[in-house]
C-alpha cells in the first residue's frame, strides 16, 4: 500500500512528465517520441488519481466507536415499551 508521503512524489512525476512533453514539443521532437511521452504522462495521471491512499483508522479507534454505538442502541424490550406509547 502506498503511504501518504508518496502523494507528492506521484504529483511531481506527473509534473515532470508534463514539463518534458512541453520541452520536447518546443525542441521539435519526432511525433513518435511525443506520443510515447504523452502516453506515459496519461497513464501516470490515471495512477496518480487511482492509487490515492486513504486514511485507515486504527483498530482500537474502530472498536471504541463500535462500543459507543452499541451502548446507544435501544434493546428490543425497550423498543417494545416505546411502541406502546
Amino acid at each position: 500500500m502506498q503511504s501518504s508521503r508518496d502523494i507528492g512524489k506521484r504529483y511531481a512525476l506527473f509534473d515532470a512528465l508534463s514539463n518534458l512533453e512541453r520541452r520536447a514539443q518546443c525542441a521539435g521532437a519526432p511525433d513518435s517520441t511525443l506520443r510515447k511521452i504523452a502516453e506515459i504522462r496519461f497513464l501516470t495521471g490515471i495512477l496518480r488519481e487511482a492509487v490515492r491512499p486513504f486514511p485507515i483508522a486504527p483498530l482500537r479507534t474502530v472498536l471504541r466507536a463500535r462500543e459507543r454505538v452499541d451502548t446507544m442502541r435501544v434493546s428490543p424490550a425497550e423498543a417494545a415499551d416505546l411502541d406502546v406509547l
